[in-house]
């Protein structure tokens, strides 16, 4: 990522970056991990605080979610849903992820879809309230 390049390369002096984007230069020693947005810290980096521990209620975390087109089948996406919570709750791909500072979080298409939900009517209300609206 141009971020993580321009920190090492001293050409900025702070950014937020995904954790796995950044981990790999932050075990070599290249970057200094001040603190992780999430709500919990993190296994990969479990030393680091979060920044919420500083500022109480902080907390902006990311995922990434798998979608169909909308006239899929139901049947097909219990099916889909189904092997990848399977894959998800693998030992080896848990700490494969884990490694890279992921976390995989099984959930159903109802889940997702809620969590889809709360963060657009999060996030939007930023976006709002930086327009000044």
């Amino acid at each position: 990522a141009p971020m993580v390049t321009d920190l090492i390369g001293g050409r900025v002096q702070a950014g937020i970056d995904a954790l796995p984007n950044s981990l790999p230069h932050i075990r070599s020693g290249a970057l200094r991990a001040l603190a992780v947005t999430g709500p919990a810290r993190s296994a990969a980096v479990s030393d680091v605080p979060t920044v919420g521990e500083t500022l109480k209620g902080y907390e902006v975390s990311g995922w990434t979610g798998i979608a169909v087109p909308a006239a899929t089948p139901p049947a097909i996406i219990a099916a889909l849903n189904r092997e990848i919570n399977a894959g998800l709750a693998d030992p080896r791909i848990a700490a494969r992820l884990a490694e890279v500072g992921g976390q995989p979080i099984l959930v159903t298409p109802q889940e997702f879809g809620t969590m889809w939900r709360r963060d657009t009517e999060k996030w939007a209300k930023v976006v709002r309230f930086a327009a000044g609206k």
